[in-house]
């Protein structure tokens, strides 16, 4: 029952926001005489959905909105819209991912707000500012839906966020009112199913800062969860070391409010043998470390008499499954040709040549050379297209980053700025083509500052053109965000 009514609110809020964002566009706002603002936030009412709602949120939180009902407006149109967002959620993993693969760049796509989840939890955490009622009935309209991820995977969905948010919300929403609070939080946190949410479970009643009594009712709240949880081998390989720190730091924490036993301790104990004696990822060696984590935990929390320790001999796993697949880059011909250029136009230590090095002739020369090549390069002989595309835009990050102010950076500056207008935005790549967007605005500062925001405005580019814009009223409100 408590779940259809949340799936009958999460269908109303999409359309109440729907509706919203259409009474936005039509709509004049009050005492708004800032012509800049609004032609801004026409422009991004007219993005890609991911890149429209985190525009509309970054200028919400401006300070020249100062009229709180269209700032309210923005908010729940960001809201309605992030529902349009390519990628879900974010992921991440601790099996050292290499940078510079597949897997690799998945991550740094994660690195820009565009998922639907973070979107969401921006909107609905700004809106606690506003209205607090309706804050809440945004966060009741987002939807997890995750599921476990196969052992062939080594990234899992990372969702603290949404966690940290519960307990926000739960702590600061409800005026005081204790009950209520606890219903909201114990509501969110039973979603919590797979291996990789516990963490953030514990650290969110721990942020709650509960209470004896609701310390000591939390504490069964959290071991239904574990109880009921599923069993997910990849997401237990990358959280379990963090799942064990994180529940003790729980127990003790409610040790020292006075909740007597160890409860939260024994269900630990109880869902780790369960996870250790399942299905086992091929490449996880962390298992092996469980039982000693859990044992040097339960001490740490004087539980040793409550609590029996795991015995690491008995934890044999039912199967072995799939070793995570990582896929390197710079493997073709060209992709290394282009790689080991620009490693040597840096140099061979961590820090690049000195710029009395890269302002010479030779070197300007060999950087001129590879930036032609660069430019040339379709990628024609890499796995999928977005390998072309990861790879073609570091080396373009690296090279404007090794090069000093020359014709010859302005024309690669220009270069890159066009491969990224010319990059089709359609397929599932937007977050990570968005992350390159994103660290050559990082490099907006200083002499290039001007050069590189003024390149992105002229790049008849809409996405660029909004962002540029925006990023200049930032800095003149003192903001770089």
């Amino acid at each position: 029952m408590r779940r259809g009514r949340w799936i009958v609110c999460a269908t109303t809020m999409v359309v109440a926001a729907a509706v919203l964002g259409v009474r936005a566009q039509t709509r004049s706002p009050h005492n708004v005489d800032d012509f800049e603002i609004r032609e801004l936030v026409r422009l991004a009412r007219n993005l890609p959905p991911d890149f429209a709602a985190d525009a509309l949120i970054r200028l919400a939180g401006s300070p020249r909105i100062r009229d709180n009902e269209w700032r309210r407006e923005l908010i729940d149109d960001a809201f309605g819209r992030a529902y349009g967002a390519q990628v879900p959620y974010a992921r991440a993993s601790t099996l050292g991912v290499p940078p510079d693969s597949r897997q690799g760049a998945e991550l740094f796509s994660y690195t820009t707000t565009l998922t639907r989840l973070t979107l969401q939890v921006r909107a609905a955490q700004m809106m606690l500012a506003l209205d607090q009622e309706h804050a809440r009935d945004l966060f009741e309209a987002i939807e997890l839906n995750l599921t476990p991820t196969p052992c062939s995977d080594a990234l899992v969905p990372a969702v603290d966020e949404y966690y940290s948010a519960v307990s926000l919300f739960a702590r600061t929403s409800f005026n005081d009112n204790r009950a209520d609070a606890i219903r909201f939080l114990e509501l969110y946190l039973w979603r919590a199913h797979l291996p990789s949410e516990m963490p953030a479970v514990a650290r969110a009643v721990l942020r709650f800062m509960p209470r004896r009594d609701e310390a000591s009712y939390l504490e069964g709240v959290i071991r239904w969860i574990l109880n009921k949880s599923d069993r997910d081998a990849r997401g237990f390989s990358i959280s379990d070391l963090d799942i064990v720190s994180r529940m003790a730091a729980l127990q003790k924490a409610d040790h020292d409010l006075g909740v007597i036993g160890s409860h939260l301790m024994q269900a630990l104990r109880e869902y780790l043998i369960t996870q250790l004696k399942g299905p086992r990822c091929g490449d996880s060696l962390t298992e092996l470390l469980m039982p000693a984590s859990f044992n040097a935990a339960r001490a740490l929390v004087n539980a040793e008499t409550d609590v029996d320790p795991i015995d690491a001999a008995a934890m044999r796993p039912s199967q072995m499954l799939d070793v995570a697949r990582i896929d390197l880059y710079w493997r073709t011909l060209d992709a290394r040709y282009l790689h080991e250029g620009v490693l040597r136009l840096h140099g061979p230590d961590r820090m690049p040549l000195p710029m009395k090095v890269r302002r010479t002739k030779d070197w300007r020369e060999d950087a001129e050379r590879l930036l032609v090549d660069l430019e040339e390069w379709q990628g024609f002989h890499e796995a999928v297209e977005g390998d072309y595309f990861y790879q073609k835009a570091v080396v373009f990050t690296q090279l404007l980053d090794l090069m000093p102010p020359s014709s010859v950076r302005a024309h690669a500056l220009r270069a890159f700025v066009d491969f990224l207008r010319h990059t089709d935005l359609n397929r599932e790549r937007r977050a990570l083509w968005f992350a390159f967007v994103l660290r050559l605005g990082e490099t907006a500062s200083g002499e290039s500052r001007d050069e590189i925001l003024t390149a992105l405005e002229n790049s008849h580019h809409p996405v660029l053109t909004v962002y540029a814009r925006m990023q200049r009223m930032m800095a003149v409100n003192g903001r770089s965000d």
